[in-house]
């Protein structure tokens, strides 16, 4: 079994190895800070599909290891039929019940999309949303019927429709606008099992039965059914008789409640009170174990069975006690760490040499290390930097280089003849220019 919660957390519980003590043997976090939404095992239970508030769904393996991850669609196209994935939080997801390899998700992204599980860079078609309202309308709930042909899907204007499970997508084959009040979420849709009819479960506190052919007006309405959450789903038992919702209590301290409808008039059978407080979110009727398991708002999974039809199951759990724990022995002497003997104190003279030269090391002194730059106002003497002085010498711009060197040099020639300390003795008669050798040089040459 394996449920999730809005903390992120899903957890994995296995039967056979469980005590009365009723733990998990694995908890796993899809996506760090999304809710967890949907969580479904393929037909052959082999692998968990799990969809969060993330776009991308995941699928595991029975024990929990990931084995792939589905492609994010690009958030900036606007035509939902060009990107390859869901742009926005999943709602729900549901396996097509033909094999183990395919399935179909809905998001708030307006979009239906089905996926192949051995192609997870892409899905194999997109279906749209129908809606007269502008912009975008999130799609909340997704089933195949049970042989596959047909799916169904709920949009949060209160829309439902139904499509060809193999195309075309342009158009819905039915198409009912109002089929539960508007801006409530439709949480669930469900195909009966063993009949062509289809149920659905509104926010607007209703369950409806509907002929997928004919959507003109449902076949039967139950009322005052509250639903706990954007969770809230259906089940069935194995028959495909009775039908199971949760309720949602107006009291946080109240009995959680569910309510087991018929699925041929929706007329309230039996309301199954779970003597625990909270209201039911989500609930599940086990085909092969007969046991019913609910999940609460109080964060408890409450587990319904019967002594003579339930087998295995929890059953195996209630019979083990609980495995009692190594008790650990406390000592009422005094405690003396290693480092507290003067033998291992790091202040004792260190015999190995290396342990000396690490020590030396670390300190400043005897490592001659460099002064560091000191940035901002200056301290103890030394002259403070700044980003200031840095930037300012990049822009003074050093002009020695446009300056004539001969020009340069004789401003010192009256200088030099009053003190011959810049020209020694040899020079004193020597020009320090000769231009005799270039009389015979064109004009323009002895200009360059």
């Amino acid at each position: 079994m394996a449920t999730g919660e809005h903390g992120s957390h899903m957890l994995l519980w296995d039967f056979p190895s469980m005590d009365r003590s009723f733990q998990s043997y694995r908890t796993i976090i899809p996506y760090e800070g999304q809710q967890i939404h949907a969580l479904k095992y393929n037909p052959s239970s082999t692998h968990l599909l799990c969809a969060t508030g993330d776009p991308r769904a995941k699928l595991f393996s029975s024990d929990g290891r990931l084995v792939s991850e589905f492609k994010r669609g690009d958030m900036y196209v606007m035509d939902m039929r060009k990107t390859q994935g869901h742009v926005a939080g999943l709602t729900a997801i549901d396996w097509d019940p033909r094999g183990n390899n395919k399935f179909a998700s809905c998001g708030m992204d307006s979009t239906m999309r089905i996926w192949d599980c051995e192609r997870p860079l892409g899905q194999e078609q997109v279906v749209v949303a129908k809606t007269k309202a502008r912009g975008k309308i999130a799609v909340t709930a997704c089933a195949y019927n049970v042989e596959g042909s047909m799916i169904a899907s709920a949009q949060y204007d209160g829309g439902l429709s139904i499509w060809p499970s193999k195309g075309p997508f342009l158009r819905p084959a039915q198409h009912m606008a109002a089929a539960h009040q508007p801006s409530t979420e439709t949480s669930a849709v469900a195909f009966v099992p063993g009949s062509s009819s289809l149920v659905t479960r509104g926010g607007d506190s209703t369950v409806k039965l509907w002929d997928p052919r004919k959507m003109t007006e449902p076949l039967a309405v139950a009322t005052q059914l509250p639903a706990a959450g954007p969770e809230a789903n259906l089940a069935f038992d194995p028959s495909g008789r009775w039908l199971l919702t949760g309720l949602e209590q107006p009291q946080p301290d109240s009995n959680a409640s569910v309510a087991v409808l018929s699925t041929s008039t929706l007329c309230e059978h039996q309301r199954i009170n779970l003597s625990l407080p909270g209201s039911v979110l989500s609930v599940s009727w086990h085909p092969e174990l007969n046991q019913i398991a609910a999940g609460l708002s109080s964060g408890q999974i409450a587990v319904l069975y019967d002594l003579e039809k339930s087998q295995r199951g929890v059953r195996l759990g209630i019979a083990k006690r609980i495995k009692p724990q190594a008790a650990i022995s406390s000592t009422s002497g005094p405690i003396i760490t290693p480092n507290a003997l003067p033998l291992f104190r790091q202040d004792q003279q260190m015999s190995s040499s290396k342990r000396r030269r690490e020590k030396a090391r670390q300190d400043p002194v005897r490592s001659h290390k460099p002064q560091v730059p000191l940035y901002g106002h200056g301290r103890g003497g030394a002259i403070g930097v700044n980003e200031t002085q840095h930037i300012m010498k990049s822009l003074i711009k050093d002009t020695i280089r446009d300056e004539d060197p001969r020009e340069a040099l004789l401003k010192y020639a009256a200088k030099a003849e009053s003190d011959p300390k810049f020209v020694t003795p040899s020079y004193k008669d020597a020009p320090v220019f000769d231009d005799s050798g270039m009389a015979d040089e064109p004009e323009m040459k002895r200009r360059k």
